[in-house]
């Protein structure tokens, strides 16, 4: 049991807020955005689609300009700073009709979450474990996901897009509560052993082979997450669900996906980190491909649907840590997240346009490729992670 629980939980519940309270709020809430947005504002799915991808493209713009300072800069002020900045553009967009300026101050929303993702992320880098506490943050963004499913389908249909944008910033502000337990600046321990025969390429971090590669892998990897989930009730509809019966199945799915992180803090680095972070891949993709292809059967439809976050967080857990094995300071796992924003704007317009060519099946095709893509980008980071031997210099306390 010792070994399942993190360092510090101070560390944990600070991180999850800022990087999946704050950064990744609009992940979890998108199906409900872009129906949402269709709705009151009468756009049309690619209208929808740009809106929320000009707000999630300037998540990542922030969180990788930040991203090469994480090693020095003030991580709990930027946060702070950030969480604010994107409180009030949410209670601005509630009472903004005029779609051109919407637009402009959902981009100073992203800019917040970005911040906040960004410092996050970089935080877990922070731990002597990684792995440990990126999926105990996985096990709090799941419960969060719950939280968002079951409240925020009640208030899109009592309260439309304002509502939703009220919630938002509500939700923003419960998590700023828990940013005076994140750390200020990366520990004092691990600065020095860092600086210690490693002064030559500090600086170029982001520039090494693995760590554009973990970057790019993080970007198809959650590309290929929201080619399925951004038409996921859409296809549910298609198989025969009423949007009831959806709205049960997806709250069922986030309970399930409790399961995903849970495992991955149980099994930690048993088994090294390359056979979970293959597996984790390979059922994302079989999970995505079984609800894609669900027109074809409700069964796999429900068992896809079903899966969905068991195996995000499970992928998302290890993923995570091991962008933060790769740089001790936090910027190639702040980058990384900036790079998943990259995916989660970018997604749905090319399965959008996959689907309006051929269909869902295309679209099958489409995430068997990322499937394939994300092992191959993996690998050069993974076979870094082995090169290097753990160390055991402690850190300092938070």
């Amino acid at each position: 049991m010792r070994n399942f629980l993190p360092e510090s939980w101070g560390l944990v519940f600070s991180a999850a807020g800022a990087a999946y309270g704050v950064g990744l709020l609009g992940l979890w809430a998108l199906p409900f955005l872009i129906s949402a947005i269709m709705l009151d504002l009468q756009l049309n799915e690619a209208q929808a689609g740009l809106l929320m991808s000009a707000e999630f493209g300037f998540t990542m713009l922030a969180s990788l300009v930040i991203a090469p300072f994480m090693g020095h800069a003030p991580r709990r002020t930027l946060t702070i700073f950030g969480i604010i900045l994107a409180i009030f553009a949410n209670i601005a967009s509630a009472n903004i009709e005029n779609i051109y300026v919407l637009a402009a101050v959902r981009c100073f929303a992203g800019l917040g979450a970005g911040l906040a993702l960004a410092c996050g992320n970089a935080s877990v880098s922070s731990a002597k474990n990684p792995n440990l506490v990126a999926a105990h943050m996985n096990i709090l963004s799941v419960l969060l996901m719950i939280v968002v499913m079951l409240g925020y389908a009640k208030v899109m249909a009592q309260f439309g897009l304002s509502g939703l944008y009220y919630a938002m910033a509500a939700t923003m502000a419960i998590m700023l509560l828990t940013t005076p337990m994140l750390a200020q600046k990366a520990p004092v321990a691990e600065r020095h052993l860092l600086a210690k025969g490693t002064s030559k390429g500090k600086n170029n971090v982001l520039l090494s082979l693995p760590a554009v590669c973990m970057m790019l892998a993080m970007f198809v990897f959650q590309a290929r997450d929201t080619m399925g989930w951004a038409f996921v009730e859409r296809i549910g509809t298609t198989v025969g669900y009423s949007g009831e019966e959806l709205g049960v199945l997806l709250s069922l799915q986030a309970f399930v996906g409790l399961l995903g992180p849970i495992i991955a803090a149980m099994i930690g680095k048993r088994f090294g980190m390359s056979m979970p972070v293959i597996l984790a891949i390979l059922l994302t993709g079989a999970t995505s491909l079984s609800y894609v292809l669900g027109e074809y059967s409700t069964t796999l439809y429900t068992a896809g649907v079903m899966t969905i976050c068991l195996t995000y967080f499970y992928a998302l857990s290890y993923l995570t840590g091991l962008a933060a094995e790769l740089d001790r300071e936090g910027r190639v796992a702040a980058a990384a997240g900036s790079f998943l924003s990259l995916g989660l704007a970018v997604g749905p317009a090319i399965s959008g346009g996959l689907i309006s060519l051929g269909g869902f099946s295309l679209a099958a095709w489409g995430i068997g490729v990322t499937v394939v893509l994300t092992l191959l980008l993996v690998t050069p980071p993974l076979a870094s992670v082995r090169r290097v031997p753990a160390t055991s210099v402690p850190v300092a306390a938070l």
